[in-house]
């Protein structure tokens, strides 16, 4: 599977201003505001893989975009945007041009927008989803395109059943255990919490058998390993069958694919390699 990314395009153009002073008695003041240089930052966000695709495709990896702009560890610029919107995935914004600023930007299929605070980015009911996250600092000062590579934060968990889900199972569950909910935008997760991710009335492909996904955002840049626990109930609550994986190893920007027969008990053999997109060879079980 080829890589998939975003990109941003920041198209910085000068607009002339002129400033007078509004008292005697500030002339510090004065002296900021007649140096300021405000300037029209424009920002496009759109996906890319090996060459430019189009800007409408983002809504394939995302539904929510939440940019911030940043000035001297203060917020200037909150932009919260969903793929309904017409403007989706661009954005202008007037900035000075003798300053310097931070962005950060996160991409999400969350139900809200993402929140940040304290340099840490949160997400609502602290689920998480397939997620993308950029920071660069940048002047607009000069006149210029930045190509932005925006990275997953998160790993996927995937788990295919080379058997038939029998008729009385109605849902089933993904237990993670304790992992980051939240995002420090040095780059790293935070907040761990105890996950369960529930797929309710879950459904069947054509053949019987079951494929569900997650995602799960990785403590550190190697990956981590999760004891992940799949469970199959009946309408009654009852457990049907239920099964642990040891050592699940989750690394963000990886897949990690699990494939076998879960809802007929026999011997479980494993293998695991690396290779192709930043991803893991599927275990089969």
């Amino acid at each position: 599977m080829k890589k998939q990314f975003f990109a941003v395009a920041i198209v910085a153009a000068m607009a002339a201003a002129a400033m007078t002073a509004c008292s005697d008695n500030a002339l510090d003041a004065e002296s900021e505001v007649m140096n300021a240089e405000p300037t029209e930052v424009r920002m496009t966000f759109s996906p890319y893989d090996v060459t430019p695709m189009t800007r409408a495709a983002v809504s394939d990896f995302a539904t929510r975009l939440d940019i911030w702009i940043y000035q001297g560890g203060t917020e200037v610029q909150a932009v919260h945007q969903q793929k309904t919107d017409e403007d989706f995935a661009s954005l202008a914004v007037t900035l000075d041009k003798t300053k310097t600023y931070t962005l950060y930007a996160v991409a999400h299929k969350g139900t809200d927008v993402a929140t940040l605070s304290n340099g840490v980015v949160s997400f609502p009911g602290d689920k998480v989803t397939h997620t993308f996250f950029y920071s660069t600092t940048f002047s607009p000062a000069t006149s210029t395109v930045l190509t932005c590579q925006m990275e997953r934060i998160v790993g996927n968990f995937i788990i295919e059943t080379t058997d038939q889900k029998p008729a009385e199972v109605q849902d089933m569950t993904i237990h993670i255990g304790s992992s980051p909910v939240a995002w420090n935008v040095a780059g790293y997760g935070v907040q761990p919490q105890d996950r369960t991710a529930t797929f309710a009335n879950v459904s069947s492909r054509s053949d019987g058998t079951i494929a569900l996904s997650c995602f799960i955002i990785a403590d550190g840049d190697e990956a981590e390993n999760y004891d992940i626990t799949l469970s199959a109930t009946a309408a009654d609550g009852s457990i049907v069958q239920s099964r642990t994986f040891a050592d699940v190893p989750i690394r963000n920007g990886y897949k990690t694919q699990y494939r076998g027969a879960f809802f007929i008990d026999e011997d479980v053999t494993a293998t695991f390699t690396v290779s192709d997109w930043n991803s893991y060879d599927i275990v089969e079980f």
